[in-house]
């Protein structure tokens, strides 16, 4: 079946629309992947699932399309998990990419209703359930942890390591127990402690790196509360 013009659009541009959306929320926490990836995942996904409706009746097989999009994301979520210690971030962003190829694989189809509800449905996930998460946590007195926070770095970069940390603490509203700074030869090291929850930073880390002399980014995990 050859789709008409108006239609591919149509199909395209609510990919689009929803992928965009479905990214916010992944680009507000600075996670790797966050609008542009999950804007691409919906659209492609839409793309190769409107492709399998063009081969003709004897090639025409939506689900053998669908399970090669499904093991190609598979591949990108793999590239946003990171471990660090015992720690593994990313998976959350995994699952979205995930959730985002089915919908786009739906819009493609033309299946506008499931499409639509799995975009509700990721909306919901998203930014519903994060304070219920919290609120399990909390009741199970699990998740907080003892953070420092180690750079070495010149005299010259530490206005911006101090701005970047303000700004980082107060968006993800730490509670910050010890802080100080210290010289050592030519270098100074400034340090760090804090106590949060399920923080990521991975945000702060790319942002400091990409600092004019800042030489050494260290991250280290000093306690944890158990149930």
């Amino acid at each position: 079946m050859v789709l008409s013009t108006d239609l591919i659009i149509f199909r395209i541009a609510a990919a689009l629309v929803f992928g965009a959306v479905v990214g916010v929320e992944r680009e507000w926490r600075h996670k790797a992947a966050g609008v542009k990836t999950n804007t691409l995942v919906a659209i492609g996904s839409a793309a190769f699932a409107m492709m399998s409706n063009t081969f003709g009746a004897n090639n025409h097989n939506p689900a053998q399309l669908a399970a090669a999009v499904i093991s190609g994301i598979g591949f990108i979520g793999a590239g946003v998990i990171i471990h660090r210690g015992a720690n593994v971030q990313g998976v959350t962003t995994a699952a979205t990419l995930w959730a985002s190829a089915s919908m786009g694989v739906a819009l493609g189809l033309g299946y506008y209703v499931v499409g639509t509800v799995v975009f509700a449905a990721i909306l919901i996930v998203q930014f519903g359930m994060r304070q219920a998460v919290i609120a399990v946590d909390t009741r199970r007195g699990r998740g907080l942890e003892h953070i420092e926070v180690r750079i070495e770095c010149i005299e010259t970069a530490l206005p911006e390591v101090n701005a970047a940390w303000s700004e980082f603490a107060q968006s993800k509203e730490i509670t910050t127990l010890r802080h100080s700074t210290t010289r050592n030869d030519e270098t100074f090291v400034w340090s760090v402690l804090f106590s949060a929850r399920g923080i990521d930073l991975v945000a702060l880390e790319e942002r400091l790196m990409h600092t004019a002399g800042v030489k050494k980014f260290e991250a280290r995990h000093t306690a944890q509360s158990e149930e």
